[in-house]
């Protein structure tokens, strides 16, 4: 199910911490990172691990919005709408990324490399509207801006 390295991955922190169940979070994060999302066979995996029923795991899920049960794109965009972002032009920025991605928030370019989603708080309310792509943060943001960024990812791949 899992490579050598995510197996040791698990063994390790399942030797650090003192409760097996505090080491769900860490995991489903390593389990995520390689499989792009948590599958129910992840859940009922990492459930035993951790000494955890499912659906105590899939409460966890339900509440972290960092772990995903569906997959996303190579590169996964959330969008800022709170209070900040929206005055300084975040409604633009959203309309922008689904003309340019060419897909609804919440779904995968056919291509597999976008997915974009709406997220209540980055944080960065100084430097509204903002996006944060794969952990990244773009501030301070225009449509040209944006449209620069959705080129040179697609140019990477």
């Amino acid at each position: 199910m899992f490579s050598q390295e995510t197996e040791a991955k698990f063994k390790h922190l399942l030797s650090i911490y003192p409760k097996q169940r505090s080491a769900l979070i860490p995991m489903l994060l390593i389990a995520q990172r390689e499989h792009g999302y948590i599958k129910n066979e992840t859940i009922e995996y990492i459930a035993k691990l951790v000494e955890l029923s499912t659906s105590e795991v899939e409460s966890i899920l339900s509440f972290y919005t960092m772990l995903r049960r569906t997959p996303v794109g190579k590169y996964h965009i959330y969008v800022c709408t709170n209070l900040a972002c929206m005055l300084r032009g975040s409604d633009d920025i959203e309309a922008c990324l689904k003309r340019k991605l060419g897909v609804e928030f919440g779904k995968v370019t056919p291509d597999g490399l976008f997915s974009a989603i709406e997220f209540e708080c980055l944080g960065s309310c100084t430097t509204a509207p903002v996006i944060q792509v794969n952990g990244d943060f773009y501030e301070n943001l225009d449509v040209p801006k944006t449209e620069k960024i959705i080129d040179e990812l697609r140019k990477k791949g």
